[in-house]
């Protein structure tokens, strides 16, 4: 049976010197391979029909019970040329398919996913080349994730009563948990011995205005100050790391090219 949907490769590997397998976020259809056969002769009918980080048509025959897809053709429908020509936008772009291509189950389709993944690389066409709009992705995928940060922490959580947490209050030092997904109080951390690490208030008051913007172009005009947004980068790499289970090198590695003067 041959099925049509649009597509966003997320990588490729070849297989021959003709041939190669890509692997797709798609609309209809999760994340799939097809093998393009093929695909890297001089009259391939597949060349310039797709790249990383654009949108294409793509037809294949589903060999969902036999192993892996046959490409029959594809032809292109959005190239986002920026990331061919903005070294920093294409850096966001990078990572961006690299958090969607590990955390997305392979033919488990998800409403809205594809959207999504859409939506975000249209933003990094824009706004990508700035460092703070890795944080403002990370926090937004976390919330399409269901697994928003959590920004406060609660009397209960902490275990302490409202004198102590008063006290508590007023001290200069929170607590990020990366495997309790957000803030911590310094007290439950202590007390149960939670790895952590502390999060000056300026950082968390960041945080939070970067998670309730809802385009990037919000983030980009506030002051954000490098010493709490270098605090912030340190626990998002944690949080990934953790949570998606993202080898913490791709991040630290985007995050500091993105720094690059």
């Amino acid at each position: 049976m041959i099925v049509k949907t649009p597509a966003i490769p997320l990588y490729w590997t070849d297989v021959s010197n003709t041939s190669r397998i890509v692997t797709w976020l798609t609309a209809h259809y999760g994340k799939l391979s097809t093998t393009i056969k093929g695909d890297q002769r001089k009259n391939s009918l597949f060349r310039g029909q797709y790249d990383l980080f654009s949108t294409s048509e793509l037809l294949f025959y589903d060999r969902t019970e036999r192993g892996t897809h046959i490409a029959k053709e594809c032809s292109m429908l959005h190239a986002r040329s920026v990331f061919r020509t903005d070294w920093r936008a294409c850096t966001s772009a990078g990572y961006i398919s690299a958090l969607f291509a590990k955390t997305t189950p392979r033919h488990g389709h998800e409403p809205g996913r594809f959207e999504f993944f859409e939506e975000i690389l249209g933003y990094a066409e824009e706004y990508g080349h700035d460092p703070a709009f890795l944080v403002w992705f990370d926090l937004k995928f976390a919330e399409f994730q269901g697994q928003q940060i959590l920004l406060e922490d609660s009397e209960q959580q902490s275990g302490v009563s409202s004198q102590e947490s008063e006290g508590r209050n007023k001290r200069t030092a929170k607590r990020f948990s990366a495997d309790h997904g957000g803030i911590i109080s310094p007290e439950y951390a202590k007390r149960f011995r939670i790895p952590s690490t502390p999060l000056a208030p300026e950082s968390v008051a960041l945080l939070k205005a970067l998670q309730q913007a809802d385009t990037p172009q919000e983030i980009l005009v506030a002051d954000c100050n490098p010493v709490y947004m270098a605090q912030i980068e340190r626990v998002l790499e944690k949080f990934v790391t953790h949570q998606f289970d993202l080898p913490p090198q791709v991040r630290k590695t985007a995050a500091a090219t993105l720094r690059i003067a």
